[in-house]
């Protein structure tokens, strides 16, 4: 046979090896995509295996974000300024990095156990609050949460764990997920507790006294993150002021003997901490339309005598938005007999 008889025969004999692994679908399951012109991924075939595979959660998926005020969700916030979201996934117990942003490529392999997570962080600067429950709410196939430390920075982040099971595969192309995200805006110029005066009036006989306090805000469509809250009587005297109740807006009427107590040299205090980090804390919003006055009523009993002018200090701490830190609100007043 001749040298280009022979070549002839070869390539005869590559194409027809070609149009058979076509037909029974080899090359897809080979990664090889037959109908793919200059790269296209929108004309990939899915094999009958591959949707078997990614049913399990397994293969490549496009993925993609968007990420509202929890508050105005007309309102789309923007992606590397308001926020930065990152693709992971999670070999045992390894975080590994697969992509940034919207409209991007990740794959799962079946050490994955057929999850993707989401995680969600705040550049500084930027006044916002990742809206964790609201997150976990709008998002069906958001099975759980964490707040770790994924980096490695010192820093912990919210990470929200997707399941890839079940969902619609199509012919060709990739198959495709949307995150919905929450975040909240912050209150930096929060207003606080109302201002009230002295309590006064007081006799000889035990008696408990109401302070109509409540909370307010700068402006609609914003929140805080209460952490803890606080009631100082300035007295080492515990006969002579004792905390029944205080209404925290969110959690209800909190009785005393839910808070812990603590003595000082000069004072008693009340403390009842909801948790100290932004995984925990009562999220307290002002939506739109609503009245600025959330109920935060405090009840005390009194038994003073003669000349007792107790100063009492009433204080709402809250988490500023993206550090952590720690934020104060506050009203003071004299309980005076008479």
């Amino acid at each position: 046979m001749k040298k280009n008889e022979k070549y002839g025969a070869i390539a005869v004999g590559l194409i027809a090896l070609f149009l058979i692994a076509m037909q029974m679908g080899w090359l897809t399951q080979w990664g090889v995509n037959p109908l793919s012109i200059n790269g296209s991924q929108s004309n990939r075939v899915i094999s009958d295996q591959q949707k078997e595979d990614y049913l399990q959660g397994i293969g490549r998926w496009n993925v993609f974000e968007t990420v509202v005020d929890s508050l105005d969700i007309a309102t789309v916030r923007t992606s590397a300024t308001n926020y930065k979201l990152y693709w992971y996934a999670r070999h045992g117990g390894d975080w590994m990095y697969l992509e940034t942003g919207n409209d991007k490529y990740v794959d799962l392999q079946a050490d994955d156990g057929g999850y993707l997570w989401i995680v969600i962080t705040i550049p500084s600067n930027q006044a916002f609050y990742v809206d964790y429950l609201e997150i976990m709410r709008k998002n069906s196939y958001i099975t759980q949460y964490q707040y770790v430390d994924i980096d490695n920075d010192g820093v912990k982040e919210f990470a929200f764990c997707y399941d890839m099971h079940g969902h619609q595969i199509p012919n060709s192309g990739y198959p495709g997920i949307t995150f919905k995200g929450f975040l909240l805006t912050y209150d930096a110029s929060f207003t606080g507790l109302c201002d009230l005066g002295n309590v006064t009036g007081i006799g000889g006989t035990t008696t408990t006294k109401f302070q109509a306090y409540y909370l307010a805000f700068s402006a609609a469509k914003q929140g805080i993150a209460v952490y803890k809250v606080e009631v100082k009587i300035t007295t080492t005297d515990e006969t002579k002021v004792r905390l029944k109740k205080l209404n925290v807006p969110g959690l209800g009427y909190l009785d005393g003997s839910q808070f812990a107590k603590t003595s000082t040299g000069s004072d008693i205090r009340y403390t009842y901490t909801i948790s100290n980090t932004f995984d925990g804390a009562l999220y307290l919003k002002h939506p739109s339309n609503a009245l600025n006055q959330y109920d935060a009523t405090l009840g005390l009993e009194f038994t003073l005598v003669s000349g007792d002018d107790i100063l009492i200090t009433v204080t709402f701490f809250y988490l500023k938005a993206q550090t952590e830190a720690g934020v104060s609100a506050s009203d003071t007043f004299y309980a005076q007999f008479s």
